[in-house]
């Protein structure tokens, strides 16, 4: 999937540019011989007296990837409240990220296309077009930041209203009816909630309950026990050394492998953790056997043992949860689990865990961050010094201090994790 993501991404910024050039142009030709009305081409859209009348079928539009995913949900949560039960509420994404919103319960119809290869890509893309024409949407709200696709997909529905970010720099808004700021001044929780304002929806933010169905649970709990973990065992931490897909030359998300390893074996002598390490796919599972091979004691390996349901269910049965910016760490936010996160070239108020227990380590060096939705994510950076000087004691310290020392402010916290049914509502 890495190579796909670096060959698509000038294929969007140049195709994607010159192919929302030619729709815009000729979507204003149709205005002007009475057909939909665009806005002008570089105009705002500044809100109406009334807001956009409450749809009754909406298509939502995220590709990549399960840590987004995971951030949206608690929004598309809000804007299930707003339409009520009644209203379809569909999604286009990539397959990786089906099994999420289904799991959620609060999308009717989930759109999934692949991304092994352009080609497959685009092939996938025409065949949710020609579904997505056929339900007939009354609004299409694409929470894409910066890619120009889509925009594109967006007006090839045929749907009369279309919101979506106009985040400078980008040329991607020309298509949209309704053309949303992007800003990167709050939570990228928040930013997504900016693109439902059209809709008058209010925010109420509220815990999504994940349905995983009781199989995943004691899929979990069986696996767990045949490694040696008894029920009781506290405290038990799940870790994940890798970062995601690494589309640079230097992996800038990542926090050293020996600084893992050493973390892992100074929580199993101070307070007797059992370590379960995470991790999906050839590239996670090097760095799963190298943090193995320099850590003293022993520790559960999950590495490609787990779907994403069975992975939510970990998440929920660990009393803590240490990893980098990853999908992992926004899943176990999702599941209420306390994390330990670390940030480096992202920025902790757009991306971290967003629950008050959280632990963040960010140095918030006067070159960071140098991955943004204004840049597409790319950064040149060799030496990522914001992640990699974040020292062992430093973290050890401020566990200690948040969760596991006798006096820890969050320590009960902690004891209540996988206790609490309402994250969870079982299938």
């Amino acid at each position: 999937m890495t190579g796909s993501m670096n060959s698509s991404r000038p294929i969007d910024t140049w195709v994607g540019l010159l192919l929302c050039w030619l729709l815009a142009m000729w979507a204003r030709l149709r205005a002007k011989l009475g057909g939909p009305w665009l806005p002008p081409l570089r105009a705002t859209t500044p809100p109406g007296e009334e807001p956009i009348p409450k749809p009754r079928r909406v298509l939502a539009i995220k590709f990549y990837g399960l840590g987004n995913i995971a951030m949206l949900l608690p929004v598309l949560q809000e804007l299930r409240d707003h339409l009520g039960e009644d209203a379809e509420i569909d999604f286009l994404t990539l397959n990786g990220n089906r099994t999420l919103l289904e799991a959620s319960g609060l999308t009717t119809n989930v759109l999934g296309v692949d991304l092994d290869s352009p080609l497959q890509f685009v092939s996938g893309l025409a065949g949710a077009l020609a579904s997505a024409r056929a339900r007939n949407y009354d609004v299409i709200v694409d929470f894409e930041q910066f890619i120009k696709i889509s925009a594109i997909f967006s007006y090839l529905t045929g749907a009369r209203e279309r919101i979506g970010f106009n985040t400078d720099g980008q040329n991607r808004a020309w298509l949209y009816t309704t053309r949303v700021v992007y800003t990167d001044s709050e939570h990228m929780s928040g930013i997504f909630r900016r693109v439902l304002r059209p809709l008058g929806v209010p925010v109420r933010p509220r815990q999504v309950p994940m349905h995983l169905g009781a199989d995943a649970e004691r899929e979990i709990d069986q696996l767990l026990a045949a490694e040696g973990v008894a029920e009781e065992a506290f405290p038990v931490i799940g870790v994940h050394v890798g970062s995601g897909p690494n589309f640079y030359r230097v992996p800038l998300k990542r926090w050293p492998l020996e600084n893992f390893a050493e973390l892992c074996d100074a929580l199993v002598d101070r307070y007797g953790a059992r370590i379960v390490l995470t991790g999906q796919g050839e590239d996670e599972r090097r760095l799963v056997e190298q943090v193995k091979q320099q850590m003293r004691h022993p520790c559960v390996d999950t590495c490609d043992r787990l779907s994403v349901r069975t992975l939510l269910a970990l998440m929920k049965r660990c009393h803590l949860v240490v990893a980098n910016d990853t999908s992992v760490m926004h899943l176990a936010a999702l599941m209420r689990t306390p994390t330990v996160a670390f940030f480096g070239p992202t920025a902790p108020i757009h991306y971290g865990p967003n629950n008050p227990e959280d632990l963040v380590f960010y140095l918030d060096q006067y070159c960071s961050p140098c991955l943004t939705n204004y840049n597409l994510k790319i950064s040149r950076c060799l030496d990522p010094v914001c992640i990699r000087r974040i020292g062992v004691d430093q973290v050890l310290a401020g566990i200690d201090e948040r969760f596991l020392g006798s006096s820890a402010t969050h320590r009960s916290a902690l004891r209540r994790v996988g206790a609490d049914d309402t994250a969870e509502a079982v299938a």
